[in-house]
């Protein structure tokens, strides 16, 4: 039967199932300590109430605790390898030990130190299944998340932190309610063997006798199995509480092969932090409160049974990582948001300052003496007058080239000459449209290939004669060609072109006149065009 069944049960997270051969245990998690519990009987009456309760309360997970009879620790090598083939070799060992049971567990403990090194291995095991799955079978049933089965033996080394001064050879005593005495021997960290021996009921007979008897059994089982010798004492912790307590204190004494060390329950889980207290000799409460306080990783449980527990987990961790997005977004948008603001004072700011400045800017405007043409115009003008300072130029250079050839030329007679200065060498002068004398072409200079890089040019084209003429247009031809090549040869000459002749010999010219006319004059055009560089 249940000992306590409520109609409605306090919500507490998570909850522990402490499972013997005759009772189970429920326990709830409440604020960092253990809180309610209930007590059922092993049987389908007690697994009745049991699913009335699962009915009843939140679907919190569970954690399943078995102290029974029927779990086997085998010691074992096994080929020092990894992954697949690990579990290939652990699933044949499994098969050949423990064939109908799915609560199958193993740990490492270490390597040979000769030969080829095997990995040496603990196959633990609840051979009867039975015991376990009924009451995995309701909690699969009503949906409750299973986060793991776990055994009060392979359990126990996870409490050794409490324990005091921990040595090479332990061996751990506690009684528990449900199930009975729990002997567990631990060499140098590692489980080796542990039993378990059904107890009278509480208080129809002293219990002293009974744990003192047990343990001179396994003490003996010990020596016979080698794995302990005279010259390693054994530390015997003995987990009781109430007045069992002070009756073994009072007739335990060290010797030469044990040492006790009879330790309080209430002192444990007063170390553990619990507020709870006990005044009986059962460690119950102190491993559900350690169990529940660790949750360590799930031992004996399958996959399949653990699923509920799986997908609250993935569940959890979907939330958190939604919270978190959530949080990253907000924090983000508080970013940007913060520093729009920032944009939109700086803005502000901006515009203060604009509108300062332009009103400063025409206050002054106004102080300024009144102009016929506006302040844009005279930029204008300003801009312009420093081109043409900076471009202005005279026909001093055009006039030491053309004295310089004329030199060579007496007769030549230069009787018009027309000048301007542009950056187009190729400018025309004298005809309708082009550039009229004293203008300058506004365009950029050309760059000419072979032809140093000039910064404008000065064309001139001069209208002249020859003086004394003889009639002789082949003497005069050849001299006006001469002229032109004098000007051609001088260095700043950027080109020379011969518009007219006194007689024109091209062959498209016709040919008329009277043989005993005589021309009085020797008229000729030519056009000069030198480049004025940089430095000048």
């Amino acid at each position: 039967m249940i000992s306590s069944l409520l109609s409605r049960f306090e919500l507490a997270r998570p909850r522990a199932l402490f499972l013997g051969a005759q009772k189970a245990a429920v326990y709830h998690w409440r604020k960092g300590d253990l809180g309610t519990s209930f007590l059922f009987d092993a049987n389908d009456e007690g697994r009745e109430y049991f699913a009335r309760y699962l009915k009843e309360t939140p679907n919190t997970p569970m954690y399943v605790l078995v102290d029974v009879f029927e779990e086997e620790f085998r010691r074992d090598t096994i080929p020092h390898v990894f992954g697949p083939d690990r579990t290939a070799i652990l699933g044949r060992k499994k098969s050949r030990l423990f064939r109908d049971t799915p609560y199958f567990h193993y740990f490492l403990q270490g390597r040979e130190q000769e030969g080829r090194r095997d990995d040496r291995v603990l196959l633990t095991s609840i051979t009867n299944p039975n015991l376990v799955r009924p009451w995995v079978k309701l909690l699969d049933e009503h949906q409750i998340p299973l986060a793991g089965v776990y055994s009060v033996p392979l359990f126990t080394k996870s409490v050794l932190k409490l324990l005091s001064k921990p040595g090479d050879h332990m061996l751990v005593i506690s009684l528990q309610s449900i199930s009975g005495l729990r002997q567990t021997f631990i060499h140098k960290g590692d489980l080796r063997i542990s039993r378990l021996v059904q107890m009278p009921r509480y208080g129809t007979e002293p219990y002293g006798p009974h744990i003192r008897q047990e343990v001179d059994k396994i003490r003996r089982y010990l020596n016979n199995m080698r794995l302990t010798t005279v010259d390693d004492p054994v530390d015997i912790y003995l987990l009781l509480g109430g007045e069992l307590l002070d009756e073994m204190r009072r007739h335990y004494t060290d010797s030469g092969l044990n040492r006790y060390h009879i330790l309080d329950l209430n002192e444990l889980m007063q170390a553990a932090g619990s507020e709870r207290r006990v005044s009986t000799p059962f460690s119950d409460q102190f491993f559900v409160h350690e169990l529940l306080k660790q949750r360590p990783s799930n031992l004996y449980a399958t996959g399949s049974e653990r699923r509920y527990f799986t997908m609250r987990r993935l569940r959890h961790s979907m939330h958190a990582a939604s919270a978190l997005l959530l949080l990253g977004g907000a924090a983000w948008g508080g970013y940007n948001f913060m520093d729009g603001l920032s944009y939109k004072q700086r803005s502000l700011a901006d515009v203060q300052k604009t509108q300062f400045y332009t009103a400063r800017y025409q206050m002054a405007r106004e102080r300024l003496p009144q102009t016929p043409v506006e302040p844009a115009d005279i930029q204008v003008a300003v801009e312009l007058a420093d081109v043409l300072n900076q471009y202005k130029t005279t026909p001093l250079d055009m006039m030491k080239v053309i004295s310089a050839a004329l030199q060579g030329e007496p007769s030549v007679q230069i009787d018009d000459l027309q000048w301007v200065a542009s950056f187009n060498p190729d400018v025309e002068l004298g005809k309708e449209g082009g550039v009229k004398p004293g203008q300058a072409a506004l365009a950029a200079p050309i760059a000419v290939s072979g032809q140093p890089a000039y910064k404008f040019y000065q064309v001139a084209q001069m209208s002249g004669r020859l003086d004394p003429f003889d009639g002789n247009f082949r003497n005069a031809i050849t001299t006006i060609n001469n002229f032109a090549e004098s000007l051609r040869a001088m260095k700043s000459v950027y080109d020379v072109k011969i518009v007219s002749l006194p007689l024109d010999v091209s062959s498209t010219a016709n040919l008329q006149g009277n043989v005993q006319a005589q021309q009085s004059e020797a008229r000729f055009i030519v056009k000069l065009v030198i480049g004025i560089g940089h430095e000048a």
